[in-house]
């Protein structure tokens, strides 16, 4: 059987919008064997059929290939909260690319499945990171995704704070203005620079200073439900905090201490986690 475990991720970071994102160790299990019809185990009612993420991700790749499709029993372990910033969906295409690799003999490169990825998501910022884990910030060169993985210090930690409401993407999209002032665009080019220095030293003080964004997070604070209250609970503690992806999730990065109960101000599901890896394909 084969399984393969993909990570969340956390895209954005604060500054760092369609542009960063980073793999935490909150993941998707997925399992599959070959059989006569495409089964599903472990999927709501309405993602088992043939509209299902992770199957059209791995039928994409063998039309791609131009090869005849296998189909297969599929199962998912689900950890990671559907429609809230932390990348569910990326975990489903990954999983679904590198399933199909796996089955045609491994003709593609991570590579080359993180480009495949990318054109069935629209972005590389959340997997990316889910194929590659850390930090990576990525990018579009004509019909390349280019990616840098950068190291991250294990002395930071982070929390996920999600929200029982989901926030579709469109809508946190069409918060964003068509514009922006120079100003704003400077903070923000000014700030995403040292991102990756102040992770890979694990220096929270210098995050603190960095996450201060002016594109995206003042007009999608207003969407998430007590955001600037568990904003101020982050401020007061010396934590970093910014939105997951397009929310709801928040993230809050932390060092040696937090004091979680002062984040219980809802039924919000609250994680503490630490960066994740790449990944992972076994065959047990």
């Amino acid at each position: 059987m084969l399984h393969i475990k993909v990570n969340a991720t956390s895209a954005n970071l604060c500054v760092g919008f369609d542009t960063l994102g980073i793999a935490l160790d909150l993941a998707n299990d997925f399992y599959f064997e070959p059989a006569d019809k495409f089964y599903y185990e472990g999927f709501d009612l309405e993602y088992a059929n043939d509209n299902n993420l992770l199957k059209t991700s791995y039928e994409y790749v063998f039309k791609l290939l131009n090869k005849k499709i296998i189909p297969l029993r599929m199962k998912i372990i689900s950890r990671i909260p559907i429609s809230r910033g932390l990348g569910s969906s990326s975990t489903l295409i990954v999983a679904g690319v590198m399933a199909a690799n796996y089955y045609l003999n491994n003709p593609l490169s991570k590579d080359e499945c993180l480009k495949i990825a990318t054109n069935i998501e629209g972005h590389p910022d959340n997997v990316a990171p889910a194929i590659f884990g850390g930090l990576v910030a990525s990018f579009k060169v004509g019909d390349d995704i280019k990616y840098v993985k950068y190291d991250v210090s294990n002395t930071l930690k982070f929390m996920t704070i999600s929200p029982s409401e989901m926030l579709e993407t469109k809508k946190s999209r069409e918060a964003l203005p068509q514009s922006y002032q120079r100003a704003d665009v400077v903070n923000n080019l000014s700030r995403i620079v040292n991102i990756p220095y102040a992770f890979k030293n694990g220096d929270l003080n210098l995050i603190n200073d960095l996450f201060n964004d002016k594109i995206h997070e003042p007009y999608r604070m207003g969407l998430i439900k007590n955001s600037y209250a568990f904003k101020d609970i982050a401020n007061k503690q010396n934590l970093a905090f910014c939105i997951s992806g397009s929310g709801s999730t928040m993230l809050v990065i932390y060092k040696d201490k937090i004091n979680v109960d002062e984040f219980r101000i809802d039924d919000s599901v609250i994680n503490l986690l630490n960066v994740g890896k790449e990944v992972e394909i076994t065959n047990e």
